[in-house]
């Protein structure tokens, strides 16, 4: 009987609509044999409902509870293959938020206020000077730690640069980094805690925009912190300045500072070609040509227009449509 085959097998049987038998297909002599026996027992389940009902549920029963065993065997390894950074970091390679983790035993998570491609930022307590600080806990890889530490580097140039602030202006709308260091494989950046942002501003306004007057308020305080960005000493370009990275000081007061300088780099050391968010791309990443500290006034001059009337001045949906816009 090898190799026996049975197009259609069909046995159907009904007792009161509640018990029906399966479509059966057949392929060999050992599944010709079970399902022979099978068919056997549930037919004669129906004529005698005291045989073989309890054989077919046994039987059904076991099967189930090893499929059930098998799949949590499964379940079991797949948790074990996503492990990873000793269990501290998510399938992302984000560190995992805890509340109330303390950090270098100094600084007490509360809760997470952002998150981004470079990893998240945190709101934690520093028991050490008694205030509350925003932390910036980069992803667990290579390119983004590179990144950061450029980051940390311009920070640090931007701090020591006129320290006590008597030649320029514009350094204290910058966001101040007040130490850094690594935890459990990730690099944190300590920085003062700040209110929400220019894009929740509008978003409160429900993208009426904001009066004339704060928008000249806005437009003061960012030239004066371009003006710093421009100084001989630091030469530095922002790279992505949009409402988002504009916070609020205090959310009842018109003062701001920039944040995330995460894709900065210096004039004539440029790191990456493509940079800026769409709706504030000067022509000059449009075109992939070099660009200089005059893209970020391009992007301030796009952040000021949408201010004022709560719409982006060039919104195009892809490349060509913002291109198409710009000119």
């Amino acid at each position: 009987m090898e190799n026996v085959s049975v197009a259609n097998a069909v046995v159907s049987a009904t007792k009161d609509d509640d018990y029906r038998l399966p479509l059966v297909r057949l392929v060999d002599s050992r599944t010709l044999l079970l399902e022979i026996f099978l068919t056997f027992i549930c037919i004669r389940s129906l004529c005698h409902p005291c045989f073989g009902h309890s054989t077919v549920a046994v039987y059904y029963a076991k099967k189930k509870r090893r499929a059930q065993q098998t799949q949590g065997e499964d379940s079991s390894h797949k948790k074990e293959r996503k492990l990873y950074n000793d269990g501290y970091d998510d399938d992302n390679h984000d560190y995992i938020i805890k509340h109330g983790e303390k950090f270098l035993d100094r600084y007490e998570i509360d809760s997470l206020i952002g998150k981004g491609s470079f990893g998240q930022v945190v709101k934690a307590f520093d028991h050490e000077e008694q205030c509350h600080v925003a932390i910036k806990i980069i992803k667990n890889k290579r390119p983004f730690l590179n990144q950061a530490q450029i980051e940390v580097k311009l920070l640090d140039m931007m701090n020591k640069a006129d320290a006590d602030n008597k030649y320029y202006i514009g350094k204290d709308k910058i966001v101040k980094l007040k130490r850094h260091f690594t935890w459990r494989n990730h690099l944190c950046l300590v920085f003062e805690l700040l209110s929400y942002n220019l894009y929740d501003l509008l978003r409160n306004t429900n993208f009426r925009g904001v009066s004339l007057n704060l928008t000249r308020k806005f437009a003061q305080q960012l030239c004066t912190a371009l003006l710093f960005l421009s100084t001989p000493e630091l030469n530095i370009i922002h790279c992505d300045l949009k409402p988002e990275n504009i916070l609020l000081c205090n959310p009842k007061r018109s003062a701001i500072k920039i944040v995330d300088f995460g894709s900065s780099c210096q004039l004539g050391q440029r790191i990456y070609q493509y940079i800026q968010s769409r709706f504030y791309r000067s022509p000059e990443v449009l075109l992939g040509i070099p660009y200089d500290l005059a893209i970020d006034m391009w992007s301030l001059g796009c952040i000021l227009v949408e201010m004022h009337t709560g719409e982006p001045l060039f919104s195009g949906a892809n490349e060509v449509m913002k291109i198409k816009k710009d000119l």
